[in-house]
């Protein structure tokens, strides 16, 4: 199993486990509320979306004083697959024990490598 396969699988976990918010709106909705310890981005977001995510984890940070760390992987059906779920360009882990599982598989990937 690759590293991308674990990713997806933790997070796929996650979700069964309830501690996932997952698509743009909702994600954005939990960041205003300091619910999130770590942001999933896909790949194939658009600019625009990726704005108004980046813009709430910053505002996020600045309320709750921790920064959400973020990543980004994958694509939107990578992501909505993983979830059990049709396409979802962000995702947000509500569980600090999921986020530093899921953290410390990515921090651990090479750039090249294709996640």
């Amino acid at each position: 199993m690759n590293a991308k396969q674990r990713v997806l699988g933790m997070l796929g976990m996650a979700q069964r486990a309830g501690k996932v918010i997952s698509g743009a709106e909702g994600v954005i909705s939990a960041l205003n509320s300091g619910k999130v310890c770590l942001l999933i981005i896909s790949r194939d977001i658009s600019r625009n979306t990726l704005d108004k995510l980046l813009s709430a984890a910053e505002k996020s940070e600045k309320v709750t004083g921790k920064a959400v760390t973020c990543f980004r992987i994958g694509t939107s059906d990578d992501l909505g697959i993983a979830l059990g779920k049709p396409s979802r360009t962000a995702v947000a882990v509500t569980d600090k024990a999921f986020a530093k599982g899921i953290s410390d598989l990515l921090e651990g990937i090479n750039e090249e490598d294709d996640i």
